[in-house]
């Protein structure tokens, strides 16, 4: 006997994710430093993201950039905890 799967999308679902998603971005960093070790650039990862949207032809050179000055780039997370006490 055959069995299916079915999947169902709603509204509710599809805002729950892109809030999940916004969520994780805006908790994440991106940075870039130098061999040396300096901080070149340390902005939160979605104003990233609205410029690599907005500013599409800057992609090209920054890619050659970090290639050949060997810049470290990086995302980093803050990653939160909440303790709950179980009484």
């Amino acid at each position: 006997m055959a069995t299916k799967k079915i999947f169902t999308i709603d509204g509710s679902s599809i805002s729950n994710m892109i809030k999940a998603l916004f969520g994780k971005i805006n908790n994440s960093r991106f940075s870039a430093t130098s061999k040396s070790g300096k901080s070149i650039v340390n902005l939160p990862l979605l104003l990233v993201i609205i410029i690599a949207i907005v500013f599409p032809v800057v992609l090209i050179p920054v890619i050659l950039a970090v290639i050949l000055l060997k810049i470290n780039v990086s995302i980093e997370k803050n990653i939160t905890n909440d303790l709950k006490l179980i009484e």
